[in-house]
């Protein structure tokens, strides 16, 4: 998991490198790769054949090229990688690739998490605290549920001084004033 997640990132980060490329390079370059998927993009910039040109332009074609190539390499080795997983995930727990929404790398990484100390996921609420989602109410403590500012105020009752000052009562740091 820990070369999946590595192998994940860089993924990642060779496609938005290859889009900013895209998007500060030659026009034809950007509106030909502008919108599309990554999966698509990937393709498309793999099996470009950069023409020498102008020095610029050649070079941010090699360099998307390239790009395009690591990231191939990368899904290639993410692929790998599940295939490897897939079996460890069987040993370890045979029923959880069964369960629906369930896939190898959900299961990994839910095996992960109970360590090999299972017992400690003993309820739903256990899971979600060694999530660090425990479902606790989270009040602020106050009575009112909304702020002083956006309450109405009874008619005829006169604004605080602070909002009389201002027009609109609209006082410096008021989101509508910014």
């Amino acid at each position: 998991m820990v070369a999946r997640r590595s192998a994940a990132g860089e993924r990642t980060r060779t496609i938005n490198q290859a889009r900013a490329l895209i998007l500060t390079g030659p026009d034809d370059l950007r509106a030909r790769f502008a919108r599309h998927t990554a999966a698509a993009l990937i393709a498309g910039l793999a099996s470009l054949r950069p023409r020498p040109g102008d020095v610029a332009g050649h070079a941010t074609r090699v360099a998307v090229r390239e790009l395009g190539r690591r990231a191939v390499f990368l899904d290639g080795q993410l692929e790998r990688l599940d295939e490897l997983i897939i079996p460890l995930v069987s040993a370890r727990a045979p029923g959880l690739l069964a369960l629906y929404g369930i896939g190898p790398h959900t299961a990994a990484l839910l095996l992960i998490a109970a360590g090999d100390h299972p017992g400690r996921l003993r309820s739903e609420a256990a899971w979600a605290h060694l999530c660090g989602a425990t479902p606790i109410s989270a009040s602020s403590g106050k009575s009112h549920p909304l702020p002083a500012q956006l309450r109405r105020r009874p008619p005829g009752q006169p604004r605080p001084v602070a909002d009389r000052l201002h027009p609109d009562g609209l006082r410096p740091g008021h989101p509508r004033l910014r």
